[in-house]
């Protein structure tokens, strides 16, 4: 199995990243994708309860407000228990006790489009049956929120203790369907999961490889 990510290929590796004395686009402008998410290899929905970057967003510099620099929608400063149970527990775990959403803004289908073949070509060039499909128009690329019964959506927030900006966290819905996506990969379906810049995607090809007999 294959496992590919734009920004690390371990925990420990996004770790570093956010930690790194950056700008704030270190933490918000982020890819994680995986071939395979069941593989232990890559940062993936298998393991989408698990937070996959947490740490210091300025090294000895904090924010009582919401940043608002970047490229990213913030909602409001909220109370861990005004949010989703099962996000709260992830984010109380971390030391905060309020969270800033943080989503994408909307691009058309289009664009999302666009985006997603120029990672492709840059990425998957050179695994088995991509070029072909990208060829052949058999490459088919979707948003997660296009195959909700496989549970690849993730979510995004900034972390809040006492008022100051202190992190950020970024994990999956805990929803990821392996049954599902088993049966497809066996049908000789590639199928490349993640995230790239806060859009969730899902992109198929064929490839016979995979393929099991009945």
């Amino acid at each position: 199995m294959v496992a590919i990510s734009a920004v690390s290929s371990s925990a420990v590796t996004a770790l570093k990243l956010i930690s790194a004395p950056k700008s704030n686009d270190a933490v918000t402008s982020k890819t994680v994708s995986a071939i395979n998410p069941i593989s232990a290899r890559s940062l993936s929905p298998s393991v989408s309860d698990a937070l996959l970057k947490i740490a210091e967003i300025i090294n000895g510099q904090k924010s009582s407000a919401p940043a608002a620099s970047d490229r990213y929608l913030r909602g409001p400063l909220t109370k861990l228990t005004d949010l989703p149970a099962a996000d709260a527990e992830k984010l109380r775990a971390l030391g905060a006790d309020a969270a800033v959403k943080v989503t994408a803004p909307d691009i058309s289908d289009d664009a999302f489009r666009a985006m997603m073949l120029e990672y492709g070509k840059q990425h998957w060039t050179g695994l088995e049956g991509f070029s072909e499909a990208l060829a052949n128009g058999t490459l088919k690329i979707q948003r997660a929120s296009d195959v909700p019964e496989l549970g690849l959506s993730h979510v995004q927030y900034d972390l809040y203790k006492d008022g100051n900006m202190v992190g950020g966290a970024f994990f999956g819905s805990g929803n990821f369907n392996k049954d599902l996506y088993l049966q497809i990969q066996a049908q000789g379906i590639r199928q490349a999961t993640g995230s790239i810049n806060g859009y969730d995607y899902y992109v198929t090809w064929p490839d016979a490889t995979l393929a099991k007999a009945a």
